[in-house]
């Protein structure tokens, strides 16, 4: 999906995705980041530095979330291609006081991301709510690789994914309350075979099974499902999938 799809939603995306009332998405991001916050404690040491970079941030949603979660002992930086989705995060970062969060206007698939990030803190690298699923095909594990490189060996990549595994469950109850985001679902949008969501406007996002996720994270660690209640029953939407077992 291009840039220009991503900039058109950016004054859409906080409505239908943070503030959004549907049980599954508050529902999802909520479990989300209480996972995510629950992995980065567990490798936060005291006395040592450690920075959070969240892979594609759009309007700062997560790096806000942890800030509030973690404190401000840690550093936060965004990346994001989408320019006025980054104004977007530097305008509600701008009333935060001492925040040590910063965004880049920064193309995520660079291969030489790590010269962005010269300095001796452990990084913590995540993307999520299936952003790796907008990661141009030929580039996908070329970024997957730059995260773990980035990382180091003290440090660990995040990432979360929606449920390939149950996709024609899972996939309307994620888009059809996000259309005023997305716009547009067509007849053919659900793309079972594919395993993608697609609409003419040229918003396109691919889903994933467990398994191509940890080959393309080439972890053998245990992900941790993203699970949602709705009318008393429980369906795993998503999953988070740490680089090592912690």
């Amino acid at each position: 999906m291009n840039n220009d799809a991503w900039d058109d939603m950016s004054s859409e995306y906080d409505n239908n995705v943070e503030k959004n009332s549907d049980q599954i998405i508050s529902g999802y991001i909520s479990e989300e980041i209480k996972i995510i916050a629950n992995l980065c404690n567990k490798i936060i040491k005291p006395d040592t530095k450690y920075t959070i970079i969240d892979m594609g941030s759009g309007t700062g949603r997560v790096l806000f979330a942890l800030h509030q979660i973690l404190g401000d002992s840690i550093s936060y930086c965004g990346l994001e291609s989408s320019k006025p989705m980054v104004e977007l995060s530097k305008k509600k970062q701008s009333t935060l006081i001492g925040s040590n969060i910063s965004f880049l206007n920064h193309d995520v698939t660079d291969p030489a991301i790590d010269k962005l990030f010269d300095d001796d803190s452990v990084k913590i690298v995540m993307c999520v709510y299936n952003t790796i699923g907008v990661i141009d095909v030929a580039k996908r594990q070329q970024f997957f690789d730059s995260m773990t490189r980035l990382s180091g060996k003290d440090g660990l990549v995040l990432v979360s994914a929606f449920n390939g595994d149950d996709f024609a469950f899972a996939a309307p109850r994620i888009y059809i309350p996000m259309k005023n985001m997305v716009k547009q679902i067509d007849e053919d949008s659900f793309d079972e075979k594919k395993l993608a969501f697609q609409n003419n406007l040229g918003y396109f996002s691919q889903w994933f099974t467990k398994n191509q996720v940890l080959e393309l994270l080439r972890s053998d660690a245990k992900p941790i499902p993203i699970n949602v209640s709705q009318n008393n029953d429980t369906h795993t939407f998503g999953h988070v999938f740490p680089s090592r077992n912690i």
